[in-house]
């Protein structure tokens, strides 16, 4: 038996986070539905979906941490990549999704360092 080394820069954490799938493609997806996160890390998450997304097409997603913000309000991290992986999962008509981020947001906005950071406390 031969074990595949680590090829991730970062560590990825598990978490089931709401998430919702804002734009694909470019296109601005009408009635997101709600979804979770699987894992995440710095720069990528993985989740399921019932919508294929073929690897390469852009993505935007928004994460909720559940009462993180100030005065215990949720906390919403958006952030923009590309699918890097989708392959079938358990369940007929569902997907397993990576995507990879392309850039932080700017200024004052939470971003996935907040995620990761949050993450990392718990663990």
């Amino acid at each position: 038996m031969t074990s595949t080394p680590e090829r991730r820069c970062h560590p990825r954490f598990t978490a089931w986070l709401p998430l919702r799938l804002k734009v694909v493609g470019g296109l601005v997806e009408p009635d997101p539905a709600p979804l979770v996160t699987q894992n995440l890390s710095k720069t990528g998450l993985c989740f399921p979906s019932p919508q294929r997304i073929e690897p390469g097409q852009s993505i935007e997603v928004e994460v909720t941490l559940l009462g993180a913000g100030p005065g215990g309000k949720n906390m919403y991290v958006s952030g923009t990549g590309h699918i890097v992986r989708a392959e079938s999962a358990k369940g007929p008509g569902w997907y397993r999704l990576a995507a990879a981020f392309d850039e932080s947001p700017s200024g004052d906005e939470p971003d996935w360092q907040t995620i990761v950071a949050a993450l990392a406390k718990k663990s």
